[in-house]
This record gives C-alpha cells, structure tokens and sequence, in this order.
C-alpha cells in the first residue's frame, strides 16, 4: 500500500473480511499459546534463544525480526483484553452493589435506568426525516413509535451509564494492563521528560498539509499539559512529496547544531519547501553552512530517516499525520478534544497505578 498523508481517521478501519478472520484466529492463538508453557517466558531482552558458529542471537534480535507482524497482533489481543476486563469490572460492581441492596443484578439495573424520560414529537419527527429510508416497508405511524421507543431506549442507558460510573468513581480500582509498545524512545528529537506519564510519538512529513494543519493543536495540547506530556518526533517522507526527504534530513542536520524545533517549526510554516529555501532557513537561523551540507550528505542523516521508516513498518503506519500515545496508534490530524480524551485517560490510569503503588 501507498503510503499517503491523511485526514483524521482510527487506525485499523480498512480490513476485509478474510484479513478479519485470520487475525481472529491468530489472536485466539496468542490467548491460549500464553496459558502454555514455554521456554522463553521469563526471558529478558538480552536472553540468548540461539548461537550460530558462536554468534549469539538474543531474544530481542529475534523480536526485532518479526515485530512488525507480531505487534499489530499484540495490540489486538490488548484490545480484547481490554473490553473484557472493563466488563468483568463492570459485572463484579454490579454484583456487589446488588448484595449491598439485598436485590438482584437485574433489579439494580433497572433502578439505574431509572429516570425522567421525555422524548417530543419534534425529536421523533426529526429522527423519522433522517432514517425515513429504512422504513420504507412498514407505515410511518410504526416507524415513529419505534423510533421513540429507541430514543427512549438511549435515554435510560445514559441513566445506566452514568450510575456505573458514579459506581466506578467510589471503588477502588486498579488498572494494570500494560498496552503492547515498541521503544520509540532512542534519540529521536523529544520534549518533555521521560518520566512523564503520557509519550505521544508523531510521525510527519513536512511536505503533507495535514500534518501542517494539527501544529497548532499539538502546541496547544503541550501548553495545557506541560510536564505530563513526554513528545517525541519521527520522521515519515511520503513517495508523493519530492522534498520531504531532504527536508527531513535538514531538520536533523540543524538538529546537530542545537536548532531542530527552531528548523522544524520554520520547515512546517514555509510556502515552499525547495533546496534553496532549505538552505536559506539555515542561513536564516545562523547554521554553519558548510557542516549543515556535509551532513545532509552523509551516511548519518539517511540512517536516522531509514530508522523512523523501520520503526513506522512495524507499527504498520503507512500515513501521516500518525501518533502513537502510550502505545496506541491514532492516523489522522486528530481534534484537540480527541487528543484531550486519550490523554486525560491515560493520566487517569497514571494516577491509579501511582495510588496502589503507596
């Protein structure tokens, strides 16, 4: 597949059928190959599985080498893990708090769901314009009263659901699930400390217009978070843009010599990306000329573009503007209140992990 530049959209939503269900079974394989034993589990990264003619081959090497199949899979059976977790939370509250009511589960529910409800003709009328097509087969008083008894429906699970979270704001529960990651952490240019709790990896291209576009709301999501947010930048020059390459070359020639933010953010608001304006912003910030040369055509800035390449294959991240948050890949120049969501969730796990560690 082409890798291209993109406008917002979650990663995974173009899979065919026969794709889904080779990855149902593969997963499903994961889930019972780790209840079995094996003589890797335990096995740190530096663990030798193999030595050829006294050439040992670690356990990362071997990972490594494999990683861009296993880890869309290892994110996949997180995200089953994930949901299933949630629900056997949500079933052992519901059974608790039921034993505390001296009723049962299906009692409780129904007294979560209770409530005023009012749904108006208006609303029914309008929900009736927009699905008017699928109920071209049944008479239009039958389609309303469905309609209603749907929005009614919604209406008393926004009851339930807000009752389980008040349940879920008043227990103490621990989140340990740790989400499936690939070190991208190894030198890339970054702001923040390494401590802190969220890590968003971005991989741009500076020739593509929506990476330009989602700038300001990541300067806006730094402001607001600060010493939360660890960034990290990654390089993905797409086949279509005939000098993202070497802008991406620039921006790390500049950043050996102190100014890759200052380069980076110059390159992402010029008119034009051409190898006179590049040169030009070096000349424009103060660059050694001659070592900002000498280094866009060395060995070094091809091998730290080769790398954030490797590293996006892995992820299976073909477009950009990309981010990884804590492991999980978003494609797309995502809103700042989606942004703000995946964050303050992230921060939330933080903080009950930081809790049940005192």
């Amino acid at each position: 597949m082409r890798r291209s530049d993109t406008s917002p959209v979650l990663s995974g939503s173009k899979r065919d059928y026969s794709n889904h269900r080779n990855l149902f079974w593969l997963v499903i394989f994961l889930v019972l190959f780790n209840g079995m034993p094996s003589p890797t589990f335990g096995q740190n990264n530096d663990s030798v599985v193999a030595v050829l003619n006294g050439r040992a081959i670690s356990l990362k090497e071997l990972d490594d080498s494999v990683s861009a199949r296993v880890l869309p899979l290892q994110q996949q059976l997180y995200a089953v893990r994930k949901v299933a977790l949630e629900n056997l939370i949500n079933k052992q509250l519901l059974e608790s708090e039921a034993r505390k009511r001296k009723i049962s589960v299906e009692e409780l529910r129904k007294t979560f769901m209770e409530g005023p409800v009012n749904i108006s003709r208006e609303e029914v009328e309008a929900a009736y314009k927009q699905n008017a097509s699928y109920f071209a087969t049944i008479s239009a008083d039958e389609a309303k009263e469905r309609l209603r008894l749907d929005l009614e429906g919604r209406a008393r699970l926004k009851y339930f659901r807000a009752s389980l979270d008040k349940l879920r704001q008043s227990s103490a529960i621990t989140l340990n699930l740790s989400t499936p990651s690939l070190d991208l952490d190894d030198g890339s240019p970054a702001i923040g400390s390494k401590a802190s709790a969220v890590t968003i990896v971005e991989f741009l291209d500076f020739e593509c217009p929506y990476c330009r576009s989602v700038q300001p709301i990541l300067k806006q999501v730094l402001e607001k978070y600060g010493s939360n947010i660890r960034f990290i930048f990654k390089n993905l020059p797409l086949d279509g843009h005939q000098n993202s390459t070497l802008a991406a070359k620039a921006a790390y020639c500049a950043g050996e010599q102190d100014r890759f933010w200052q380069y980076h953010d110059r390159l992402l608001t010029a008119k034009e990306i051409t190898a006179p304006s590049i040169k030009k912003l070096a000349t424009d910030l103060g660059l050694n000329l001659e070592r900002f040369q000498n280094c866009i055509g060395s060995n070094n800035s091809n091998d730290v573009i080769i790398k954030d390449l490797e590293s996006a294959r892995r992820l299976g991240i073909e477009s950009t503007p990309s981010f990884v948050i804590n492991g999980n890949v978003v494609v797309g120049a995502i809103s700042f209140d989606t942004f703000q969501q995946l964050i303050e969730g992230e921060l939330q796990r933080s903080s009950q992990k930081a809790s049940s560690s005192n």
